[in-house]
């Protein structure tokens, strides 16, 4: 994965604005040396079974990351989070690579729950968890500081039993 740093830095330099919205904390490796970093410590927490993450192509280009975080194992869930560039939204993308990651989820590492949280604003992240078979279990009510706001979170959750794969077999 550190050897995407460079196509990391460019995609987060052109999607400043929309990032800055939901993922503040990501606008910040829109260079090469701080993209290598994170990159490097990603590595680092996916060895260690602290994460998962995924970079999701278009053909060659990188257009975003999806991430496994919070994963228990005893009580069989994690937490996922994701982002697309905007260049790449509309065609099914994310809705594809999110199935794909969830297929591994709910199959290989026999989690039972999937969580995800976005703030109330986040339109397509709500959009893509309908799409998706997410139920929406309520709201955190100013769940997040976000750009110095508290916002609400919506959160959704989704059981291996009401998990449909249609679509799932991208490699993970």
């Amino acid at each position: 994965m550190p050897e995407h740093a460079e196509a990391l830095a460019a995609l987060v330099a052109q999607n400043r604005e929309p990032l800055q919205a939901y993922l503040p904390a990501v606008v910040q490796l829109d260079s090469f040396g701080e993209a290598q970093a994170y990159l490097q410590a990603a590595a680092a927490r996916v060895a260690s079974g602290e994460v998962l993450e995924w970079h999701v192509f278009s053909g060659t280009a990188l257009c975003g990351s999806i991430r496994l975080k919070d994963i228990d194992t005893v009580d069989r869930k994690a937490k996922i989070g994701y982002y697309l560039g905007h260049q790449f939204q509309g065609r099914g993308i994310a809705s594809a690579a999110v199935r794909a990651v969830l297929a591994h989820a709910f199959g290989a590492l026999q989690l039972h729950r999937i969580e995800l949280e976005c703030a109330a604003g986040n339109h397509a992240s709500i959009a893509l968890a309908e799409r998706l078979g997410f139920a929406h279990e309520g709201v955190l009510r100013q769940g997040e500081l976000l750009n110095g706001v508290f916002v609400d979170l919506h959160v959704f959750g989704l059981l291996q039993p009401d998990f449909v794969s249609e679509g799932a077999a991208l490699p993970i």
